[in-house]
Order: structure tokens, then C-alpha cells, then sequence
């Protein structure tokens, strides 16, 4: 009993330490009239840091307006330790050239899982940016140890930085007027503007090279791009998708979107949580 109430007291006391986000940005996250920039973001994220070893924060370059850019690595202190090696394993079965099977069940086995999940590079779909600063704090306050034994969390608090400062601010300047929800009148990125993410095939953009070369680095598993739609018919897309689909993707790979977009959407319903679409087409 003694040893229990010793781990419960040292689980709460870990806890107890995470900053919670309106400690610091003065506000909940998702609050009514209220969106972050991301410079509240990073120093949110920076007081995470500060308060456990469960977190790493890591500067990947310069945005296109000349903002710092960084990316949070959750996860425990000993994988954190070792992310070089474990995104070499994720490399080496990825490319699975010169690998037997026998290799590859043992590189398996000794890996982690590295999963990417980014704020969101469309600006004006502020959900993405906003939720990264309320999932880092629920992981490391509750800190489950399924997840932080077997997982590397690479969280982006945004992969648009420029844009999510650019709309939270245009939206304050607004916010309790008539054009509280006016569209903003320039492009948040710089060029493409909403087109960023199609960006992605050819990386004319610092931003799209910069994610291209960590994701290239890291190797993750799974790479989760958020995005967020009207509130009708649905608030997320989650995979399975609906054609166009790009026809060089590998069928393992598209199997697997359909494997946990369709677990996503189980767990969605079963917890009474609703507004998420899968085989959604866009008219027009």
C-alpha cells in the first residue's frame, strides 16, 4: 500500500508541474474570441520544456518571414535520448533495400514508433495550431505510459507559422466588430497562399523543403496533416479519402490509411464525438 500511495504521489506531482496552457496564454485553448499566435504558442511550448524531460524542443530553420521554426520531440527521457537511432531504424525499413525478413522482424522490434502530427499549414483553419498547444499539455499532464514507452511524438506546433501569427492577429483586430469573420485580405503564405499544401510535390516554399527534410530525417511512420472544414457537413477529414488519389501511393500504404482512419472513426463514435468525414468529395 505504502509503495502505491508512493507511485500516486509521484504521478500527481509530475502533473501538478505542466504548466497549463491559460497559466501562461491567459486564456483555455478553443476559448470563445480567442486564438493564439504563434509566438504565444512557442512560449507555451518553451515553459513545457522547462518544466519536464519528457519534451524536446528542436529548431528546424527559418519560416519565410524570418521566424524561428521548431518541433516538439514527446516521448520518455531514454527515447528521446535515442531518436537518432530509432529514426535510422525507421529509415532502414523504410528503404528495406539489402534487409532479409529476419533483419527487418528485429529492426522492428527494437524500433519506436515515430508519428508526425502538425498544427495545420492551411492558417486559415485555426483548429490545428490552437489543439497542438492542448494535446501536448493532456500528454505530458497525463503521460500514458503505452504511448510514451513505444512512441516519439514529432508535434508541430504549426507547420505555417507565419500564417497562423498573421491570421490570430487580423482576427483580434477585428474580433467584436462587423468583420469579426471577414476573410483576411492577403495571402498567409507568402505566393500559394491556401495552395501551400500543394506546395508539397514541387517544395518551391522554405516551409514545404523544411518539412520535406524532416520528415526525410526522422523517417516517421505516420505523418497526420490536420485539417478543418466549415461546420457542415463535418469539422475534420480523416482517411480512408475519396478519389483523386495519387496512383504512385503503394497499396500497403493506402490499406493502412484505411486501417486507422477507420479505427479514428470508431473511437470517434464510440465516445459520442461527432463531425468527423472520411470518403468526403469536394464539389467544385
Amino acid at each position: 500500500m505504502r509503495t502505491l500511495i508512493l507511485v500516486m504521489a509521484a504521478a500527481l506531482g509530475a502533473s501538478a508541474q505542466i504548466p497549463t496552457p491559460e497559466s501562461i496564454l491567459g486564456h483555455k485553448v478553443g476559448e470563445d474570441f480567442y486564438l493564439a499566435t504563434y509566438e504565444e504558442s512557442i512560449a507555451y511550448f518553451q515553459k513545457l520544456a522547462a518544466s519536464t524531460d519528457r519534451i524536446k524542443l528542436v529548431k528546424i530553420g527559418k519560416t519565410t518571414q524570418g521566424r524561428d521554426w521548431w518541433v516538439a520531440l514527446i516521448s520518455t527521457p531514454a527515447n528521446l535520448a535515442k531518436v537518432a537511432e530509432y529514426s535510422k531504424i525507421s529509415g532502414q525499413l523504410a528503404n528495406a533495400r539489402g534487409l532479409n525478413e529476419a533483419q527487418a522482424h528485429a529492426l522492428a522490434a527494437t524500433g519506436k514508433a515515430l508519428v508526425h502530427i502538425d498544427g495545420g499549414l492551411h492558417a486559415s483553419e485555426v483548429a490545428g495550431a490552437q489543439h497542438s498547444i492542448q494535446l501536448a499539455y493532456e500528454l505530458l499532464r497525463d503521460q500514458p505510459k503505452e504511448i510514451f514507452d513505444n512512441v516519439i511524438l514529432m508535434l508541430w506546433p504549426s507547420i505555417n507559422p507565419d500564417g497562423q501569427t498573421m491570421t490570430a492577429s487580423w482576427y483580434r483586430q477585428n474580433v467584436g466588430t462587423s468583420y469579426e469573420v471577414s476573410p483576411m485580405p492577403w495571402l498567409y503564405q507568402e505566393y500559394v497562399g491556401h495552395d501551400n499544401n500543394r506546395d508539397s510535390y514541387m517544395n518551391n516554399m522554405i516551409e514545404s523543403r523544411t518539412v520535406t527534410k524532416i520528415n526525410l530525417d526522422f523517417q516517421p511512420h505516420i505523418v497526420y496533416t490536420q485539417h478543418q472544414t466549415a461546420p457542415f457537413p463535418g469539422r475534420i477529414y480523416i482517411p480512408p479519402f475519396a478519389e483523386p488519389i495519387s496512383g504512385n501511393i503503394h497499396p500497403l500504404m493506402l490499406r493502412w490509411l484505411g486501417v486507422i482512419g477507420t479505427s479514428m472513426a470508431a473511437y470517434l463514435d464510440a465516445h459520442g464525438l461527432p463531425g468527423a468525414m472520411q470518403h468526403f468529395l469536394i464539389e467544385g
